[in-house]
C-alpha cells in the first residue's frame, strides 16, 4: 500500500511524495513555487527507478455494450470507472497516474465542472497527475462529449 509524508523542497511549496509498493520506484509531485498552486492537478511529476509505463489510449464514458449517457457528467462518470477498470487489469491504479490528457467537445460552451469534480474524486489525495485539458470539435462517435489519454507507472 501507497503511502504519503509531506516533504518541503527548497522553493516550492509543501509536496506530497507518495512512495511506491516497491522500493524500485519513486513517483514527487508538487506545485513549485513561482507557479500556480492548483487543487485538482500538479504542476510537475518525476520518476525514478525502474518503471513499466501503462498508456490508456481514448478512454470515453462508453458502457461494454458500445452505448454512452446523454450528458457530459453521465460520460464522465463511466469515463473513470473505464480507467478504473483499466488500470487495474494492467496492474496498476489511479495512485500510479502521473499524466492525464482530458478531450471535452465544445468546451467554450460546455459546463465541465462536472468532468472536473470527478478527476478531483478519481485521484487520491496527494497522487495528483499532470493535467491538460483540450476542447475539441468532435470525438470518434457522434454523441461522445469527453475522452481522456491516461499514463500511469508502476515498479516494473
Amino acid at each position: 500500500m501507497r503511502t504519503s509524508r509531506p516533504k518541503l523542497i527548497p522553493g516550492a511549496a509543501l509536496c506530497l511524495l507518495p512512495l511506491a509498493a516497491s522500493a524500485d520506484i519513486e513517483i514527487e509531485r508538487w506545485n513549485p513555487a513561482g507557479l500556480s498552486q492548483p487543487d485538482g492537478y500538479s504542476q510537475l511529476v518525476t520518476v525514478k527507478g525502474a518503471t513499466k509505463t501503462i498508456l490508456l489510449g481514448g478512454k470515453a464514458g462508453i458502457y461494454p455494450d458500445g452505448s454512452f449517457p446523454p450528458t457530459l457528467a453521465g460520460q464522465s462518470k463511466q469515463m473513470w470507472q473505464n480507467v478504473a477498470t483499466a488500470l487495474k487489469a494492467a496492474g496498476a491504479g489511479p495512485e500510479d497516474v502521473v499524466e492525464i490528457q482530458v478531450f471535452i467537445v465544445d468546451l467554450a460552451n460546455a459546463n465541465p465542472e462536472p468532468a472536473y469534480d470527478d478527476i478531483r474524486a478519481f485521484f487520491p489525495a496527494g497522487h495528483k497527475p499532470v493535467s491538460m485539458v483540450i476542447g475539441v470539435s468532435a470525438l470518434a462517435y457522434d454523441g461522445l462529449l469527453i475522452e481522456v489519454n491516461v499514463r500511469a507507472m508502476v515498479a516494473d
